[in-house]
């Protein structure tokens, strides 16, 4: 009786701290918090963030991401540049690199906003993104509050890439390109 038990506690050790590997480690869930990714996201969706994949790849345009904000929250963006790229609005439209960018995730509505940047006008000395830093945008421009008002994103505050959206379970998807 006594080994049973014994085999018990030990199995209900090692589920706890499997799972609390996978959650501090490797993949936590997110609560979506505002409406500054819309139509992507909701208030309250869920998300499960990948912790781990840039250990093993690079970050890229479009990604989208959690990172650190301070204060004890997160914020959930789209990268929009990534170091060494040049990033401007002008007249609505994002150029990365001089090319404009087709961002099927932004509303024709949410283009209503009026709000022109170029890297300079975010504090960037230089024309291009700096190493270890990172320009985000949300999807609902006209309400985000993105790199045009904190600035650049340091890779070191990026907590991991958003890999699924799985709440409500009929939202459920893995795309957010569009």
């Amino acid at each position: 009786m006594l080994k049973e038990i014994r085999d018990w506690i030990i199995s209900f050790v090692i589920a706890i701290a499997v799972i609390l590997v996978i959650r501090y480690f490797l993949f936590a869930q997110y609560v979506v918090d505002g409406s500054s990714m819309e139509n992507t996201f909701h208030e309250n969706e869920r998300v499960i963030v990948n912790k781990f994949i840039y250990n093993f790849k690079d970050i890229e345009n479009s990604d989208v991401i959690v990172f650190d904000a301070g204060h004890e929250q997160a914020y959930i963006k789209r990268v929009i540049g990534i170091p060494g790229d040049t990033v401007e609005m002008i007249d609505k439209v994002v150029y990365v690199n001089g090319e404009a960018l087709d961002e099927a995730y932004v509303d024709d509505y949410e283009r209503s906003y009026s709000d022109n940047f170029t890297l300079e006008s975010l504090g960037v000395s230089g024309d291009k993104i700096p190493e270890g830093q990172y320009l985000v945008l949300g999807d609902n421009r006209a309400v985000s509050k993105d790199s045009r008002e904190i600035g650049l994103v340091s890779e070191d505050d990026i907590i991991g890439k958003v890999q699924l959206k799985f709440w409500p379970f009929s939202e459920f998807t893995t795309d957010f390109s569009e």
